[in-house]
């Protein structure tokens, strides 16, 4: 696995792919972090961090759409498949290259904050809940986006499909304040990778969130290794 996760991280910056995600993703909090906190004067970091859920939904697939499709284009995945490597490993090594790329440009973040500390007095333990609830959110997007590279060849099917997921599930979280049917509300809840946010964004560590966010995230890793046992029974 750490083969892997080191080759895949030096990939990311020996291509524009990595400074291409950083940029824009800094680019776009940037822009959010000015409207939402510099104009309005509100030391509120976290309302930010809730709307960054969304500026990272639409890039995530920047840094999952090559991860195993590229593979399967090149035909290298076909060295991967019959080497010594697991399965579990191979998958595992991209996801959490994937995970380190945005855990880098979370810690770049860490300048607005800042900002916001030399300007004013914000809650310090409560900008850090929010952002391991970002972190949780955002490993549950790399995973949805490492098992669609998992299914095609085709980086732009990988990135469409990535989308397609996490918009499902935009729509799922948008549709419930239309729902009058009790039960289905709590179904739809408590399915909803939004507003399992909410407790870390009011600064709440949620237990319930967590476990969540991490059973979302092993659920898609293994549905992952699976695709990629199908390929391998196929080669």
């Amino acid at each position: 696995m750490a083969a892997i996760f080191g080759r895949e991280c030096t990939e990311y910056f020996k291509t524009l792919l990595g400074y291409v995600f950083i940029a824009a993703f800094l680019f776009l909090a940037g822009v959010l972090f000015s409207v939402g906190n510099i104009l309005k004067l509100d030391a509120d970091f976290n309302t930010t961090l809730n709307n960054c859920i969304y500026v990272f939904m639409f890039t995530s697939p920047l840094l999952t759409m090559r991860l195993l499709s590229e593979e399967k284009k090149t035909k290298k995945d076909q060295l991967l498949l019959t080497s010594s490597l697991s399965l579990p490993s191979i998958v595992l090594g991209k996801f959490f290259s994937a995970l380190f790329v945005f855990v880098i440009v979370c810690v770049l973040t860490f300048i607005y904050p800042a900002i916001l500390i030399a300007l004013g007095a914000p809650s310090i333990p409560l900008i850090l809940n929010g952002y391991f609830g970002f972190i949780l959110i955002g490993a549950a997007f790399i995973a949805v986006g490492v098992f669609v590279s998992a299914l095609t060849e085709n980086q732009l099917a990988a990135a469409a499909g990535t989308y397609g997921i996490l918009l499902l599930f935009l729509t799922l979280d948008l549709l419930i304040p239309q729902v009058r049917f009790p039960p289905l509300v709590t179904l739809l809840e408590w399915f909803s990778l939004f507003r399992r946010f909410k407790p870390y964004q009011f600064g709440l560590l949620s237990v319930s969130s967590t476990i969540y966010y991490l059973v979302f995230t092993a659920v898609f890793i293994v549905f992952s290794v699976l695709a990629m046992e199908r390929r391998r029974q196929r080669g």
